[in-house]
């Protein structure tokens, strides 16, 4: 039996070994019992920079076209956000001070954005000029901010080109400023957060295109639907990357008057089956030679970034004091499922289950991720949880699953918490860490450990988001997993990245 954490939130009460020495065991702050490598629980807050998705103060309910961080009743860059997280999170500079323009500046406030978080200022000054870099790889920890951070200079300029013309300026068939996600869910996530500032007074036309419908018919509707709306003219078009290159292929669009593509989680797109290259390729070749690319990213191995500056020569960078770190509101908990008189896949797994559930008790968080290696572990995570359905409303989100069921399953977990419901749980594959941003997600459960160090911090970044913000991750591993697992952690405690912050070819 796994012991309660008296204060899961960074509490501090001591833990005594669990009555079943053979079952997961779970200590207090790194505490060990006996020489490592026993079993052991680090529960430690992060020293590292706090990182939440800046983009979460509105007190307006959640709808379709609302912004992911709305009705969460938090208002960011207020007086009232204080602390070393908020003084970690936010810059010392103004909107003013950065020569944003009194129409952005009016939006944000309407938006619930008063003051550009670190990584925000630095993508402003960098992405506000030709000057400094052309291209620009823009990178910090999870929740930082980043999607405003690249939105935000490229729709002045925008605008500003629109003042200077006296009228709009994007021409049918080619956006003017062009996203490319690597999934369907960050592809809509990101649309909500043009259209909501489009909605607080920066007007511009957004649409977000996706392919990936099943039956030919909807496949053919969509397409059509999407080319109507190209042919009439789209400022803002965010979509997948096999979604855009078959509209290049079918003629439907063009890149000759885009002045900047921003590819989001680029270090996913770098790390996919397809090479990195061969996804930009069709673009780049498409492309008027003015045109800007901003290459986003949470985590970027310096293998990644040298890839993308041989891809993109005189490569600049604007990158924010939390890349490759977890936010200072997360607290870590690692739970060794090791030992037991049987030692198979089939009794780890068990004694996996039973530390899940005893977490999820614990830390009855409204929102809860259970992350998951592969979508057979997802069922039997699945089954095991509904057969506690009076405590949990379960839900997956995994490759096997039809589009049109994965997509209501996230709707409703990222939709605001009612007293009524009972807690959501969401078990997921590593889809649902690029990028997704939910405000009431306070606790991520790693079920299975990530395969690599930057899969971690994805992960991770799911939960404490943003200046204040706070969540547990529950962290279970077996045998070996145990040695890597621990050197993480205590680096996070430390506020050490996980890899070294990339350096540019002529530093």
């Amino acid at each position: 039996m796994v012991p309660a954490l008296n204060g899961a939130c960074g509490g501090s009460a001591l833990l005594s070994r669990p009555t079943c020495s053979n079952g997961p065991m779970l200590l207090n702050r790194g505490a060990a019992v006996g020489p490592w490598p026993t079993q052991l629980l680090a529960a430690s807050s992060s020293s590292s920079s706090s990182s939440r998705e800046q983009d979460n103060s509105s007190s307006r309910g959640y709808s379709s076209n609302a912004p992911p961080w709305a009705s969460k009743g938090r208002t960011y860059g207020s007086s009232s956000s204080s602390g070393s997280g908020s003084a970690a999170f936010f810059s010392s500079k103004s909107w003013e001070d950065l020569r944003a323009s009194p129409e952005l500046i009016e939006a944000l406030k309407t938006i619930g954005v008063t003051k550009p978080s670190h990584i925000q200022a630095e993508a402003f000054q960098t992405l506000s000029s030709k000057l400094k870099a052309k291209h620009v790889a823009l990178a910090d920890q999870a929740g930082s901010g980043k999607t405003l951070a690249y939105l935000l200079p490229l729709l002045q300029q925008l605008k500003r080109q629109e003042a200077a013309a006296g009228g709009p300026v994007t021409q049918p068939n080619s956006p003017s400023l062009i996203i490319m996600a690597p999934t369907t869910e960050l592809a809509q996530q990101v649309g909500r957060v043009v259209r909501a500032l489009s909605g607080a007074g920066l007007r511009v036309r957004c649409a977000v295109m996706t392919g990936g419908q099943s039956e030919a018919d909807r496949r053919s509707k969509t397409m059509r639907t999407q080319c109507e709306l190209l042919d009439g003219g789209v400022d803002v078009l965010v979509a997948t990357p096999g979604r855009l290159v078959s509209h290049l292929e079918k003629g439907s669009l063009s890149l000759q008057h885009t002045a900047a593509l921003v590819m989001d989680e680029v270090d996913v797109l770098a790390g996919g089956e397809v090479s990195y290259a061969e996804h930009i390729a069709p673009l780049r070749a498409a492309a008027g030679p003015e045109l800007r690319c901003v290459l986003v990213s949470a985590t970027l191995p310096q293998h990644t970034f040298d890839e993308l500056q041989e891809l993109f020569m005189g490569l600049g960078a604007a990158f924010g004091p939390g890349l490759h770190r977890t936010a200072t509101g997360c607290v870590e908990e690692l739970v060794d499922c090791s030992g037991g008189d049987e030692i198979s896949l089939e009794s780890g797994t068990a004694r996996k289950l039973e530390a899940m559930m005893q977490a999820l008790d614990r830390v009855r968080s409204p929102r809860t991720l259970v992350f998951c290696n592969k979508i057979e572990t997802c069922r039997v995570v699945e089954n095991a949880l509904k057969r506690r359905s009076d405590s949990y409303q379960v839900m997956a989100y995994h490759e096997a699953i039809r589009e049109e069921a994965r997509a209501a399953s996230l709707q409703t977990w990222l939709s605001a918490p009612s007293p009524l419901q009972p807690p959501m749980v969401l078990v997921c594959t590593d889809r649902t860490s690029r990028g997704i941003d939910s405000m009431w997600c306070e606790h991520v459960v790693l079920f299975e450990f990530p395969r690599d160090p930057s899969e971690y911090v994805r992960r991770v970044g799911r939960t404490a988001r943003g200046a204040g913000g706070r969540g547990v991750v529950t962290v279970l591993v077996l045998g070996k997993q145990v040695a890597l697992a621990k050197d993480i952690l205590a680096r996070n405690k430390a506020g050490a990245p996980v890899h070294r912050v990339p350096r540019l070819f002529n530093e």
